[in-house]
């Protein structure tokens, strides 16, 4: 593991890196409440995010068009939830969650969207590390 995301082993860089960008590494959620989960981490150790800089700032939203249209595009997301609850995880990242009124066939699965139109939820769905592996490699290209 890069030495410099060692505050964020929890998320398992090594494994579940989809995309990096110079100040922001996207990950993929091993809970795929909906199809295409994903962390967005800034790749500095601050708890807040008033502390980003400018340019953390303004990459952040090239990470999120970027993010958007590849789901839009693979999966066809409609909308998205993004949640920075950072209570247990103590550094600047958020969770993003793609949106869908329809079921995705994906992967050898069905995808339901179980909160449409409400605001998403944390909750547990696991999925194999096979399937984790398909999604990265697919929003990674």
């Amino acid at each position: 593991m890069n030495s410099n995301l060692k505050f964020m082993e929890a998320f398992n860089p090594n494994e579940s890196t989809i995309k990096e960008f110079d100040y922001w590494i996207v990950l993929i959620r091993k809970d795929q409440v909906t199809l295409g989960d994903c962390i967005f981490a800034l790749k500095r150790e601050i708890s807040s995010f008033g502390e980003m800089t400018y340019a953390e700032s303004a990459e952040l939203r090239t990470v999120l068009k970027w993010y958007e249209e590849k789901c839009k595009i693979l999966y066809g997301a409609e909308k998205f939830n993004y949640i920075a609850a950072m209570m247990r995880d103590n550094f600047v990242h958020f969770h993003a969650f793609p949106r869908y009124s329809k079921s995705v066939e994906r992967y050898g699965l069905v995808w339901n969207d179980e909160r449409w139109p409400r605001v998403i939820q944390f909750a547990q769905k696991e999925v194999s590390q096979e399937v984790l592996k398909k999604i990265i490699s697919d929003m990674g290209n």
